[in-house]
């Protein structure tokens, strides 16, 4: 995705810097191309950021998988108390736990 993001911005700057005078002034086209940049650094700081948060919780995950116990907020969970669900990236307690009866933890809030 990144790589198309940096392809089309040089594809804009390209025309951007070819065409007539005067349909753009020179600085209109800097004013311009300095936009198109500013873009493209919001977009790949997305994007690197987003691969980061997604990494975190496969590493989350993964440790509990293996079974580690993580520490979410004020809970120990582990898989003998609580139960990974992939649609909703959190952690329910068990059935079978009564002090935990409820409890729904949410992976953002865990640390391996």
């Amino acid at each position: 995705m990144q790589i198309v993001l940096l392809l089309l911005l040089i594809l804009a700057v390209l025309i951007i810097l070819v065409s007539k005078k005067e349909r753009l002034q020179k600085s209109i086209k800097i004013y311009i191309i300095i936009s198109l940049a500013l873009v493209f650094i919001a977009g790949w700081l997305y994007t690197n950021y987003n691969q980061r948060v997604a990494q975190n919780q496969r590493d989350i995950i993964n440790a509990y998988e293996q079974g580690k116990t993580l520490t979410c907020g004020r809970y120990r969970v582990n898989s003998n108390d609580f139960v990974f669900v992939s649609g909703t990236l959190s952690f329910v307690a068990k059935d079978n736990i009564k002090k935990l009866k409820g409890v729904v933890i949410d992976i953002s809030t865990c640390k391996r």
